[in-house]
């Protein structure tokens, strides 16, 4: 008899501990050997001594009328719902002569949830540590309609000057302008293309996966500003749609561990048209994607800039640094020229894309994908801080 203890949750790239226990039911020692079915997006980790190979068979001693607890750890390859299967057994007769196949019927699903520790761990310099210390503790220190004021204070260099109380000046001589809390229980929605160019992979995961643990992440933040969160998930058609409702990160976490990328072309029009039609109230709309082509990154302007109309639009374009890399090594070879000249020009066709993205006044963060975390959540409480929403 066997059976099997496994975490119902798991965090992509985080290691995951899976117990087997065996029970002897009869008087005499047995000697046989394990193992169980797993989603081949589970990779089972060899164990610390080297000895045993779980695919042959794990080697278990039980004594008489005993258990035996085997412990193996896993690391999950993709979000997602994984299966872990059947537990197989081969008991060895009493004489050494043969082996007796059994098998228990189980089945266990692991939920992998977009992973950001294992990012927070990989990118731990000062500049996050600043950023996750400081964000949704600021207070707002720009003008803006319908914001609580909070304080006064002498004006700084760079301040707005619309923000200056000319009658507290006055009395002081000197300048000063009007601290506000940032407006609370505003709108954000976080908008996914799951199309064919989030499925690329960047540093062992798809680029999708970047934007996912950076969503997780602003919606963390997002619960001390008491803001709301909506969601869009879309590639050439619209997958999920949920109103805004105060930031849950569990459930969040939970449609983002459902989220499958797919090689479509994203469909922005659609996507957006959908999102204006939804989402009704003015809302910080945070799109992350990356643009390639001129084709389909025409589409994506247009239509970021109609929505910008009614929302704020903010578009977080995750780089592929190894395309980077190729755009400016040194080419040797006639195919290394090649490969260079086609680097640059889809490099500066992003670049352009870009150009004119801001130009049209949307909001643009461009980043490598590691530091997609903390430049959208900078963003976000700079926007918060700014009164731009």
């Amino acid at each position: 008899m066997a059976s099997r203890r496994a975490p119902r949750i798991a965090a992509l790239g985080e290691v995951t501990e899976v117990t087997i226990d065996v029970v002897n039911p009869t008087r005499r020692a047995l000697s046989l050997r394990l193992t169980d079915d797993l989603d081949p997006c589970l990779r089972r980790l060899p164990r610390p001594d080297g000895n045993e190979e779980w695919e042959m068979g794990l080697r278990v001693n039980l004594p008489p009328a005993g258990t035996v607890r085997c412990r193996y750890e896993a690391r999950p390859r993709t979000r997602g719902f994984l299966a872990l299967g059947a537990i197989h057994l081969r008991t060895r007769s009493p004489w050494g002569f043969a082996w007796r196949r059994s098998t228990v019927e189980t089945a266990d699903t692991l939920q992998v949830q977009p992973g950001i520790r294992s990012l927070l761990r990989d990118r731990s310099g000062h500049a996050l540590r600043r950023g996750l210390r400081t964000a949704g503790s600021r207070r707002s220190r720009q003008w803006g309609d319908g914001r609580e004021f909070e304080s006064l204070r002498d004006y700084a260099e760079g301040d707005d000057p619309r923000i200056i109380d000319w009658k507290a000046s006055a009395k002081r001589r000197r300048f000063v302008v009007r601290n506000y809390e940032a407006e609370r229980s505003q709108n954000v929605v976080l908008a996914i293309d799951a199309g064919r160019h989030m499925r690329e992979r960047l540093e062992d995961r798809e680029r999708v996966d970047f934007a996912l643990a950076a969503g997780m992440m602003l919606a963390g933040r997002a619960q001390s500003f008491g803001d709301r969160i909506g969601t869009m998930v879309f590639d050439d058609r619209i997958r999920h749609v949920s109103a805004p409702r105060r930031a849950d990160p569990p459930a969040l976490a939970r449609i983002f561990a459902g989220v499958e990328t797919r090689p479509v072309e994203p469909n922005y029009p659609l996507a957006l048209a959908t999102l204006a039609r939804t989402f009704r109230k003015r809302s910080l709309v945070i799109l992350f994607c990356d643009v390639i082509d001129d084709v389909v990154s025409k589409a994506l302007v247009t239509s970021l800039a109609r929505i910008g109309r009614a929302h704020l639009p903010l578009a977080v374009a995750i780089r592929n640094p190894a395309l980077e890399a190729v755009a400016t090594h040194p080419a040797s070879t006639p195919t290394e020229a090649f490969h260079r000249a086609a680097a640059e020009e889809l490099v500066q066709a992003r670049a352009m894309t870009l150009k004119v993205m801001r130009q049209s006044g949307i909001l643009v963060v461009d980043t490598p994908p590691g530091d997609a975390l903390v430049r959208t959540l900078d963003k976000y409480v700079e926007i918060k801080e700014r009164g731009l929403l």
